[in-house]
This record gives structure tokens, sequence and C-alpha cells, in this order.
């Protein structure tokens, strides 16, 4: 029922444990992991291991997200990027909430790990009004696969992050139900650069962006 997206350029020394995180979730799931033209071991790393691997030339992480999407055959999609870890219960709470809501989209809270050490529990199901101030949830929430095809998926637009955020605007405007889980259930690994150092580094063109492609919400 669920396919794990995993997106990877140049993480391998942390690719086994989030492949592996996957892999260990008491309920058995799709999982795929997208080489976007990495250049250190990630492809060697990924093509070890029983889950489908799919290379492609670097095109940014909206891209790689994008072939995830085209290529899931699960009814929804739960995003897990290289350096981050799902604790072994995470699909199995997700599923639970599925069954009991029907959401459209299951955010789960989480914890931070690495440079930083701090548990996130998220707000009960947020707004898209709750969004227009700051993000409420994390990328690594389980979406339906249908609503993302049908949105045409992450903005290529939104290259240098904040590509969820923006996702987000086209999904609830669109109806999606959200839910979230107040338990942690995935391990977000802060660094001392990463790639939210560039987003924030471009966040003024990034709103913009947002801004722009949903006029309506904004207005």
């Amino acid at each position: 029922m669920i396919t794990i997206g995993i997106p990877v350029y140049n993480q391998g020394e942390y690719l086994m444990d989030s492949i592996e995180s996957a892999l260990d979730q008491t309920v058995k799931c799709e999982v795929i992991v997208v080489d976007d033209g990495s250049t250190d071991k990630s492809l060697e790393i990924a093509q070890h291991y029983p889950v489908k691997v799919i290379h492609q030339v670097n095109k940014g992480l909206p891209s790689a997200r994008n072939t995830i999407i085209m290529n899931a055959t699960g009814e929804y999609i739960l995003f897990l990027d290289a350096d981050d870890v799902l604790l072994e219960n995470c699909v199995e709470e997700i599923l639970k909430v599925i069954k009991a809501t029907n959401a459209d989209i299951i955010a789960p809270s989480f914890k931070q790990f690495g440079t930083t050490s701090q548990e996130v529990i998220l707000a009960p199901n947020p707004t898209i009004q709750d969004f227009k101030t700051a993000n409420r949830i994390g990328y690594f929430s389980a979406v339906r696969t249908s609503l993302l095809k049908e949105i045409g998926g992450y903005s290529p637009r939104m290259y240098w992050g904040y590509e969820d955020f923006h996702i987000w605007f086209g999904l609830l405007s669109r109806g999606a139900k959200l839910v979230t889980i107040p338990i942690p259930l995935v391990l977000y690994r802060t660094k001392e650069k990463s790639m939210m150092t560039d987003a924030l580094a471009h966040h003024d063109e990034l709103i913009a962006q947002i801004v722009k492609d949903y006029p309506n919400v904004f207005s």
C-alpha cells in the first residue's frame, strides 16, 4: 500500500542507514531509490539492497522525487531523504491513520539528530491558512500517489529547496485531507551544511515563487 521513495545525490555515507530503515519496517513496503547522478558510491551502495534502483543524470531533488512518483506502485508514497531514518513502526502507524481517516496526507512528528537533538511534535491537522505563515509538516509525509500525479508532482522551479512547502499548497488547495501524527516516527538529521542551507540562501525567491504559483491562496 505504501512505497518508500529515497532520492539520493552524493549521500553514500548515510544511504545504508536510510535504506535499511525502510527495509526494516514492521510492514513490508516497496522501496525505490533514485540516484540523481551521484559522483560518489551512492548508486553502488543502493544496488546491494533488494530495492528498485533507478539512475538518472543530475536534475535536482524535485526531478528525483517525480521519478519516484512515476515508478511507484503503492497507493501512497512516503518520501525519505538519503540522510534520514524511519523508525521501524513508522509505516505501521501511518497505515493505522489511513484506515481510520482515509486522509490524503499523513504527516508524522519527528526527532532531530546530528548537530541538534530536538523532538518536534506537529500541531493537530493544520489548514492551508496555517501554511501561509510557515511550513507545518515534514517532507517525510505519506501522500496519496494519485493526487501527486494529478498536480504534476514537484515543481522544477523549486530547484533550491522548499519543494515540499510548495507542493502542500498544490494539494491542500485542491481539497486534500491532511492528518498529523503526534508521535515521532522519523529521525531527521541536522548538519552544519545541508540542502536547507541552500534553501535559506534563496528564501525570498522561493517564497515569491510559491506566492506566484498559488495566487488564489495568497490573494
